[in-house]
Protein backbone atom coordinates (compact mmCIF):
# COMPACT_ATOMS: atom_id res chain seq x y z
CA UNK A 1 0.00 0.00 0.00
CA UNK A 2 1.48 3.29 -1.15
CA UNK A 3 0.81 4.92 2.13
CA UNK A 4 1.37 8.45 0.70
CA UNK A 5 -1.72 8.85 -1.28
CA UNK A 6 -3.57 8.23 2.04
CA UNK A 7 -2.07 10.72 4.37
CA UNK A 8 -4.54 13.00 6.33
CA UNK A 9 -7.55 11.48 3.71
CA UNK A 10 -11.24 11.43 4.97
CA UNK A 11 -13.62 9.27 3.03
CA UNK A 12 -16.98 11.27 3.18
CA UNK A 13 -19.06 8.26 1.90
CA UNK A 14 -19.05 4.27 3.16
CA UNK A 15 -21.53 1.92 4.29
CA UNK A 16 -20.27 0.22 7.70
CA UNK A 17 -22.41 -1.98 10.67
CA UNK A 18 -25.02 -1.74 12.02
CA UNK A 19 -27.04 -1.30 8.60
CA UNK A 20 -30.01 -2.53 7.10
CA UNK A 21 -28.08 -4.62 4.49
CA UNK A 22 -24.73 -6.73 4.86
CA UNK A 23 -21.72 -4.95 5.56
CA UNK A 24 -17.99 -5.75 5.86
CA UNK A 25 -17.09 -4.38 9.45
CA UNK A 26 -17.78 -1.96 11.76
CA UNK A 27 -17.43 1.74 12.17
CA UNK A 28 -14.66 0.79 14.66
CA UNK A 29 -12.76 -1.22 13.10
CA UNK A 30 -12.66 0.51 9.93
CA UNK A 31 -11.48 3.78 12.31
CA UNK A 32 -8.87 1.89 13.70
CA UNK A 33 -7.48 -0.05 9.96
CA UNK A 34 -7.81 4.08 8.52
CA UNK A 35 -5.50 5.52 11.67
CA UNK A 36 -3.14 3.06 11.03
CA UNK A 37 -2.85 4.10 7.45
CA UNK A 38 -2.86 7.72 7.66
CA UNK A 39 -6.38 9.03 6.77
CA UNK A 40 -7.83 11.61 8.96
CA UNK A 41 -11.04 10.56 9.09
CA UNK A 42 -14.23 9.04 7.48
CA UNK A 43 -18.23 9.33 7.12
CA UNK A 44 -20.46 7.14 7.74
CA UNK A 45 -23.85 6.28 6.39
CA UNK A 46 -27.29 4.29 6.91
CA UNK A 47 -29.70 4.60 4.37
CA UNK A 48 -32.28 3.42 6.78
CA UNK A 49 -31.57 6.44 9.37
CA UNK A 50 -29.19 8.87 11.60
CA UNK A 51 -25.71 7.80 11.84
CA UNK A 52 -24.95 10.87 13.94
CA UNK A 53 -25.17 9.41 17.51
CA UNK A 54 -22.64 6.07 16.78
CA UNK A 55 -20.17 8.09 15.14
CA UNK A 56 -19.39 10.59 18.48
CA UNK A 57 -18.88 7.17 20.53
CA UNK A 58 -16.55 5.55 17.93
CA UNK A 59 -14.89 8.87 17.44
CA UNK A 60 -14.34 9.06 21.48
CA UNK A 61 -13.60 5.43 21.62
CA UNK A 62 -11.02 6.46 18.87
CA UNK A 63 -9.64 8.75 21.14
CA UNK A 64 -9.03 6.49 24.01
CA UNK A 65 -7.48 3.55 21.76
CA UNK A 66 -4.68 6.42 20.10
CA UNK A 67 -4.31 9.06 22.19
CA UNK A 68 -3.08 12.03 20.74
CA UNK A 69 -4.24 11.32 16.77
CA UNK A 70 -6.86 13.69 15.82
CA UNK A 71 -9.01 10.75 13.79
CA UNK A 72 -12.44 12.01 13.44
CA UNK A 73 -15.60 10.14 12.50
CA UNK A 74 -18.89 11.76 11.02
CA UNK A 75 -22.52 10.97 11.00
CA UNK A 76 -25.78 12.40 9.12
CA UNK A 77 -29.55 11.26 8.40
CA UNK A 78 -30.74 9.90 5.04
CA UNK A 79 -33.60 11.04 4.25
CA UNK A 80 -35.46 7.51 3.46
CA UNK A 81 -38.30 5.97 5.09
CA UNK A 82 -36.33 4.90 7.85
CA UNK A 83 -35.82 8.62 8.78
CA UNK A 84 -39.67 9.82 8.20
CA UNK A 85 -38.55 10.83 4.56
CA UNK A 86 -38.59 14.51 4.00
CA UNK A 87 -39.03 15.13 7.43
CA UNK A 88 -37.58 18.32 9.27
CA UNK A 89 -37.39 16.96 12.43
CA UNK A 90 -35.43 14.20 11.89
CA UNK A 91 -32.64 16.67 10.12
CA UNK A 92 -33.21 19.33 13.64
CA UNK A 93 -32.28 15.89 15.82
CA UNK A 94 -29.62 15.08 13.83
CA UNK A 95 -27.86 18.62 13.76
CA UNK A 96 -28.31 18.38 17.56
CA UNK A 97 -26.37 15.24 17.83
CA UNK A 98 -23.82 16.72 16.57
CA UNK A 99 -24.78 15.13 12.63
CA UNK A 100 -22.80 16.91 9.42
CA UNK A 101 -24.27 15.33 6.40
CA UNK A 102 -28.14 15.42 5.70
CA UNK A 103 -28.81 13.24 2.61
CA UNK A 104 -31.58 13.30 0.82
CA UNK A 105 -33.75 10.65 -0.35
CA UNK A 106 -31.65 7.20 -1.85
CA UNK A 107 -33.02 3.87 -2.31
CA UNK A 108 -36.50 5.71 -1.53
CA UNK A 109 -36.26 8.55 -4.09
CA UNK A 110 -38.77 8.09 -6.87
CA UNK A 111 -35.95 8.44 -9.51
CA UNK A 112 -33.90 5.65 -7.74
CA UNK A 113 -36.88 3.49 -8.05
CA UNK A 114 -37.79 4.38 -11.84
CA UNK A 115 -34.04 3.50 -12.81
CA UNK A 116 -34.20 0.03 -11.43
CA UNK A 117 -37.04 -1.11 -12.66
CA UNK A 118 -36.04 0.11 -15.85
CA UNK A 119 -33.18 -1.51 -15.56
CA UNK A 120 -33.97 -4.75 -13.39
CA UNK A 121 -30.70 -6.75 -15.07
CA UNK A 122 -28.12 -4.26 -14.61
CA UNK A 123 -25.93 -5.49 -11.30
CA UNK A 124 -24.23 -3.44 -8.76
CA UNK A 125 -27.35 -1.07 -8.59
CA UNK A 126 -27.38 -1.74 -4.67
CA UNK A 127 -30.78 -3.80 -4.25
CA UNK A 128 -29.89 -5.26 -1.39
CA UNK A 129 -30.56 -1.87 0.96
CA UNK A 130 -34.30 -2.06 -0.42
CA UNK A 131 -36.96 -2.01 2.33
CA UNK A 132 -39.93 -4.54 2.07
CA UNK A 133 -42.47 -2.05 3.18
CA UNK A 134 -44.39 -0.71 0.73
CA UNK A 135 -44.79 3.09 0.76
CA UNK A 136 -44.68 5.91 -2.02
CA UNK A 137 -41.39 6.90 -3.39
CA UNK A 138 -40.16 10.06 -2.88
CA UNK A 139 -39.89 13.08 -4.97
CA UNK A 140 -39.05 16.44 -4.12
CA UNK A 141 -40.65 18.70 -7.12
CA UNK A 142 -44.64 19.25 -7.58
CA UNK A 143 -46.26 18.89 -10.78
CA UNK A 144 -45.09 21.76 -11.93
CA UNK A 145 -41.20 21.34 -11.16
CA UNK A 146 -41.59 23.70 -7.88
CA UNK A 147 -40.20 22.28 -4.73
CA UNK A 148 -42.39 20.80 -2.29
CA UNK A 149 -42.76 22.91 0.86
CA UNK A 150 -40.84 20.36 3.30
CA UNK A 151 -37.52 20.91 1.69
CA UNK A 152 -37.65 24.81 2.47
CA UNK A 153 -38.14 23.52 6.05
CA UNK A 154 -35.03 20.79 5.73
CA UNK A 155 -32.83 23.29 4.28
CA UNK A 156 -33.47 25.73 7.41
CA UNK A 157 -32.39 22.93 9.30
CA UNK A 158 -29.61 22.24 7.69
CA UNK A 159 -28.04 25.78 7.44
CA UNK A 160 -29.44 26.57 11.31
CA UNK A 161 -26.85 23.70 12.14
CA UNK A 162 -24.35 24.22 8.88
CA UNK A 163 -24.48 21.24 7.99
CA UNK A 164 -23.63 19.49 4.47
CA UNK A 165 -26.28 18.85 2.13
CA UNK A 166 -26.01 15.93 -0.33
CA UNK A 167 -28.50 14.90 -2.92
CA UNK A 168 -28.76 11.07 -2.85
CA UNK A 169 -30.39 9.51 -5.25
CA UNK A 170 -33.07 12.19 -6.61
CA UNK A 171 -33.19 13.38 -10.28
CA UNK A 172 -30.80 15.80 -12.00
CA UNK A 173 -33.33 18.04 -12.35
CA UNK A 174 -34.42 17.80 -8.57
CA UNK A 175 -30.45 18.12 -7.76
CA UNK A 176 -30.38 21.19 -9.55
CA UNK A 177 -33.32 22.61 -8.54
CA UNK A 178 -32.31 21.82 -4.12
CA UNK A 179 -28.99 22.84 -5.45
CA UNK A 180 -30.40 26.52 -6.17
CA UNK A 181 -32.47 26.76 -3.70
CA UNK A 182 -29.75 26.36 -1.29
CA UNK A 183 -27.58 28.72 -2.65
CA UNK A 184 -30.30 31.16 -2.67
CA UNK A 185 -30.52 30.14 1.31
CA UNK A 186 -27.09 30.93 1.72
CA UNK A 187 -25.94 27.36 1.97
CA UNK A 188 -22.36 26.85 1.12
CA UNK A 189 -21.85 23.05 2.08
CA UNK A 190 -23.50 21.16 -0.82
CA UNK A 191 -22.33 18.13 -2.52
CA UNK A 192 -24.01 16.59 -5.30
CA UNK A 193 -23.32 12.66 -4.74
CA UNK A 194 -22.69 10.35 -7.37
CA UNK A 195 -23.10 12.08 -10.58
CA UNK A 196 -20.81 9.45 -12.38
CA UNK A 197 -23.23 6.24 -11.20
CA UNK A 198 -25.72 5.37 -13.88
CA UNK A 199 -29.29 6.15 -11.51
CA UNK A 200 -28.04 9.83 -11.00
CA UNK A 201 -25.74 10.33 -14.57
CA UNK A 202 -24.97 14.21 -14.88
CA UNK A 203 -23.56 15.68 -17.81
CA UNK A 204 -20.62 17.74 -17.97
CA UNK A 205 -22.70 20.21 -18.59
CA UNK A 206 -24.99 19.71 -15.78
CA UNK A 207 -22.06 19.35 -13.42
CA UNK A 208 -21.03 22.34 -15.02
CA UNK A 209 -23.94 23.95 -13.73
CA UNK A 210 -23.88 22.35 -9.96
CA UNK A 211 -20.95 23.95 -9.28
CA UNK A 212 -21.80 27.26 -10.86
CA UNK A 213 -23.98 27.24 -8.22
CA UNK A 214 -22.13 26.57 -5.48
CA UNK A 215 -21.94 22.89 -5.00
CA UNK A 216 -19.53 20.49 -5.13
CA UNK A 217 -19.40 17.04 -6.98
CA UNK A 218 -18.85 13.64 -5.96
CA UNK A 219 -17.02 10.37 -7.80
CA UNK A 220 -17.54 7.46 -6.20
CA UNK A 221 -14.56 4.14 -6.39
CA UNK A 222 -17.56 1.90 -6.38
CA UNK A 223 -19.21 3.17 -9.80
CA UNK A 224 -16.01 2.50 -11.80
CA UNK A 225 -14.76 -0.61 -9.65
CA UNK A 226 -18.54 -2.01 -10.40
CA UNK A 227 -18.29 -1.25 -14.11
CA UNK A 228 -20.89 1.05 -13.69
CA UNK A 229 -18.72 4.05 -15.90
CA UNK A 230 -15.52 4.52 -16.99
CA UNK A 231 -11.93 5.58 -14.96
CA UNK A 232 -11.49 7.88 -17.66
CA UNK A 233 -15.12 9.50 -17.55
CA UNK A 234 -14.12 10.29 -14.02
CA UNK A 235 -10.50 11.62 -14.91
CA UNK A 236 -12.65 13.93 -17.88
CA UNK A 237 -14.78 15.46 -15.22
CA UNK A 238 -11.59 16.45 -12.94
CA UNK A 239 -10.17 17.76 -15.63
CA UNK A 240 -12.83 19.77 -17.12
CA UNK A 241 -14.67 21.00 -13.49
CA UNK A 242 -10.78 21.19 -11.59
CA UNK A 243 -10.03 19.10 -8.91
CA UNK A 244 -10.80 22.00 -6.29
CA UNK A 245 -15.06 21.23 -7.57
CA UNK A 246 -14.72 17.48 -6.49
CA UNK A 247 -14.58 15.19 -3.76
CA UNK A 248 -13.46 11.23 -4.13
CA UNK A 249 -14.82 8.80 -1.84
CA UNK A 250 -15.18 5.10 -2.10
CA UNK A 251 -19.02 4.41 -1.17
CA UNK A 252 -17.30 0.85 0.04
CA UNK A 253 -18.60 -1.04 2.39
CA UNK A 254 -20.05 -3.99 0.55
CA UNK A 255 -18.75 -7.72 1.76
CA UNK A 256 -17.77 -8.97 -1.32
CA UNK A 257 -15.50 -5.75 -1.60
CA UNK A 258 -12.73 -4.73 -0.27
CA UNK A 259 -12.56 -2.40 2.51
CA UNK A 260 -12.63 1.53 2.04
CA UNK A 261 -9.36 2.19 2.97
CA UNK A 262 -8.04 -0.08 0.08
CA UNK A 263 -10.71 1.42 -1.98
CA UNK A 264 -9.16 4.92 -1.19
CA UNK A 265 -5.56 3.80 -2.04
CA UNK A 266 -6.73 1.98 -5.58
CA UNK A 267 -8.91 4.81 -6.58
CA UNK A 268 -5.96 7.20 -6.23
CA UNK A 269 -3.47 4.90 -8.21
CA UNK A 270 -6.34 4.10 -10.67
CA UNK A 271 -6.79 7.82 -11.55
CA UNK A 272 -3.22 8.64 -11.07
CA UNK A 273 -2.09 6.42 -13.97
CA UNK A 274 -4.49 8.47 -15.64
CA UNK A 275 -2.48 11.77 -15.13
CA UNK A 276 -4.57 13.24 -11.95
CA UNK A 277 -1.44 14.64 -10.45
CA UNK A 278 -0.94 14.00 -6.40
CA UNK A 279 -1.83 17.13 -5.35
CA UNK A 280 -4.78 17.08 -7.32
CA UNK A 281 -6.00 13.71 -5.61
CA UNK A 282 -4.69 15.50 -2.16
CA UNK A 283 -6.94 18.15 -3.02
CA UNK A 284 -10.07 16.19 -3.73
CA UNK A 285 -9.58 13.38 -1.01
CA UNK A 286 -8.59 15.59 1.78
CA UNK A 287 -8.52 19.32 1.44
CA UNK A 288 -11.86 19.29 -0.40
CA UNK A 289 -13.58 17.26 2.43
CA UNK A 290 -11.99 18.90 5.05
CA UNK A 291 -13.73 21.92 4.05
CA UNK A 292 -17.24 20.75 3.69
CA UNK A 293 -16.81 18.94 7.48
CA UNK A 294 -15.22 22.08 9.38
Amino acid sequence: MKIRFLKQTIDTHVHTIPDGAPRKMTDLALAMEAVKAGMAGFVTKCHQGDTSARAAVVEEAMGLLYPGKDFRVWGGVVLNHGAGGLNPSAVYASGKMGGRFVWFPTVDAENDALYKKKHASQQGLGNANEQPIRKNKIRILDEQGVLIPEVKEILQQVKAFNMVLATGHIAVQESLALVRAAAAMGIQKILVNHVSLPITNASLALQKEYIDNGAMVEHCYYTPMAGLCSWEEIAESIRTLGPEHVILSTDLGQPANGSPVEGMEKFAEQLHSLGILEEELYQMMAVNPERLLY
